[in-house]
């Protein structure tokens, strides 16, 4: 699936992790994972900065990265990234895995098309 984003998100969702506190969808952030780590592993270790889901969502476009599968969400109580997903992503530059977290969830409706297998 091509990543085109028609259609705008909310700029906030309600969160129950947060105590159902709005956060902005845009300024979440997106871990880009370590390869060899989540591909030995599924361990979660961050190979570059985080980057805003607004960022991600341009770079993603700008680089032609297609959704190949979808994480379910992860177990992780008292992390920044529990309930988090990992979608990983192929482009002409190779595949890629980013942790998306719980309130940037929002923008997968638009990413996924629905034969986008979830891995377990």
């Amino acid at each position: 699936m091509r990543i085109t984003h028609t259609t705008q998100p909310p700029e906030t969702t309600q969160a129950p992790e947060t105590g159902g506190a709005a956060i902005e969808w845009a300024v979440a952030t997106v871990l880009w994972l370590d390869p060899a780590c989540w591909d030995a592993d599924r361990a979660v270790v961050p190979a570059h900065a985080p980057l805003t889901v607004r960022a991600w969502l341009r770079a993603l476009r700008a680089e032609d990265a297609r959704v190949a599968s979808i994480s379910p969400a992860i177990d992780a109580p008292g992390q920044d990234h529990d309930r988090g997903r990992v979608l990983t992503l192929d482009s002409p530059r190779g595949r890629s895995y980013f942790l998306l977290p719980p309130p940037a969830h929002v923008v997968l409706d638009d990413l996924l098309a629905a034969d986008t297998p979830v891995v377990r």
